[in-house]
This record gives structure tokens, sequence and C-alpha cells, in this order.
């Protein structure tokens, strides 16, 4: 189990092993352009940009005392950024932990090397961004993902991501596709629940759900940013969780002060405590329908 970060009180990294890391992700936006426009996703006003290679370097430097594992998206495809592979290496030679969100389209872009990387621990599918795409060009990408997680290497996992209602089309398709694909695994009724593959290989269900600023969200008493997680927008900004695609309660760009002293100012103490639920929530927070359990 990972220990959450108090919610009062600096962060003192003297004490911390590897396994006590004071956040289990954190989020580095390496770009926030996509190469669909899928109307689920956040809309955000930032101009599309992409990290340079060197910011990315010392923003991984300063994340790796405080986080497990490195999320390399907020918004965007990590597989725009061009110069991908050299972010999955500079992460190996780090020594850092990385999980990949993508939506499958350019898995073949760079090359299998890429997969080899010794960083590269999991690598997450969304299916749904697929729902759009015309009849043959998404049967094509789904059998391609599922070719892949039948000769993947060994040890990294891949989770196919369906989000959406049973009664959605699109999923009964993708979900009897990606079942059909590996025999004596799951059945096509497996909706709701998460279904084994093969080793290392998932199927997860479950629903959509509305950004800030998209829709009423949900009544909720707490949420887990700055204590599960923190996110790093592609410029620099530094935002409690992976749902603040715009900034809006920025607390910091990494930019011009280092993240140590971000994390540990009296602004994010008092962020911490309202989002975790001990004071008002955020009203922005209001806004997300993400609901993650304490």
């Amino acid at each position: 189990m990972y220990r959450k970060a108090p919610l009062t009180g600096p962060f003192d990294l003297t004490i911390m092993g590897e396994s006590e890391k004071m956040f289990r992700r954190a989020f580095i936006e390496i770009t926030n352009e996509c190469n669909l426009s899928c109307g689920f996703c956040a809309v955000s006003s930032r101009p599309t940009a992409c990290m340079a290679l060197h910011t990315f370097e010392a923003v991984a430097a300063q994340v790796k005392p405080f986080a497990r594992v490195i999320s390399l998206h907020v918004l965007g495809e990590p597989f725009m950024h061009p110069q991908f592979p050299e972010i999955l290496n500079i992460c190996s030679h780090m020594g850092l932990s990385v999980n990949l969100v993508t939506n499958g389209t350019l898995l073949d872009k760079f090359g299998r090397e890429v997969f080899e990387e010794k960083c590269l621990v999991q690598i997450s599918f969304s299916l749904h961004s697929l729902a759009a795409l015309p009849s043959g060009i998404r049967i094509e990408k789904l059998k391609r993902l599922t070719e892949f997680a039948a000769v993947k290497p060994d040890r990294l996992i891949v989770g196919f991501r369906l989000r959406g209602g049973a009664a959605d089309p699109f999923v009964r398709e993708a979900s009897d596709l990606v079942l059909k694909s590996f025999p004596g695994h799951g059945k096509s009724g497996d909706h709701g629940r998460a279904v084994t593959l093969r080793d290392n290989v998932y199927l997860n269900f479950g629903g959509l759900f509305d950004w800030p600023g998209r829709g009423p969200g949900k009544s909720k008493s707490s949420c887990l940013g700055l204590r599960h997680h923190f996110a790093i927008l592609s410029t620099g900004e530094v935002v409690p969780c992976c749902a603040d695609h715009d900034g809006r309660l920025s607390i910091g760009n990494i930019n011009t002060k280092q993240l140590a002293d971000i994390l540990n100012g009296p602004a994010v103490a008092i962020l911490r405590e309202s989002i975790s639920g001990r004071t008002a929530m955020p009203s922005y927070c209001a806004t997300c329908g993400f609901n993650a359990p304490d």
C-alpha cells in the first residue's frame, strides 16, 4: 500500500524509501496534442505544445523523489511527441516506472524498440477513443491492439479500457472482438468487471465521466488530488489532479520554481485540506464527474 501524503505540514524526503513516496502517481503531460477529436474528452483553452526534451528531463528528475509511477499524459496522445522514444529512454536511465495511456492508433509509429524500454511498466489502451472512427478502420485498429497484446514483452502489463454502458453498440463490438481474440478468457457478457485475458493482459469496463466545467458533476465529499497524485502540464504548471486540464487550480510552475518548494508551499497545504473534504471543496472540483474512492 502507498502512504498518503499528510494533509498538513511539509514533505520530508529524507525519510522516504521507494515504496513510501508521498504520491502513488505523477502525471507529466509531454504534449497536449492529439490525433483524434473525441467527444468525451476535455476541450482545452491552451494552445497545443510539446514539452522540450531538456525540460522533461529536468521535470522528471524533480518528480522522481515524490512519485512511485509516472504517467505521460493529462490531455494529448503521448505518441504525438516527436521525441517520444528519447523521453522513454530518459525515464529508463533515471530508473523511473512509466505507465502510458494511449488511443493506440499510433502504436507502430516508432517501432517495436520503444516497448523494450525498461521503464515501461504498463500500457492502457483507451478503446472508447476509437468509437468515432469509420467501421473498417476501427476494426483494423482494434485487431492491431489485440495482436500487440498477444506478443508483447512478458513483463509489460496491457490494459484495454472500455468506457460506456453495456447497451452501447461500440462497447459490445469492441468487447466481443477483444474477448474473441483471447479464447478461453472471459465472456462477452462480462460487462461491469475486469476480465483477465492472459497473463498481464486485462479488459476493464467503466463509465465515462464529465470533466470539470463540462457538467454538474457528482456529489462528493472528497477526492484524491494532492494525496494520491498530482500533475504537471506541458506548460510547466503544477496542478493538483489529472482532471485539471487547463490549470485552473495551478499551484505553481516548475519552470520558475522547484517542485519541492511548490509542493511544500502553505497554499498547497490549504488546497489539500479542501480537496480532501476537510474544508469546503473547491467549486471547480464540484463540476468534475470523476468520483475517486478514498
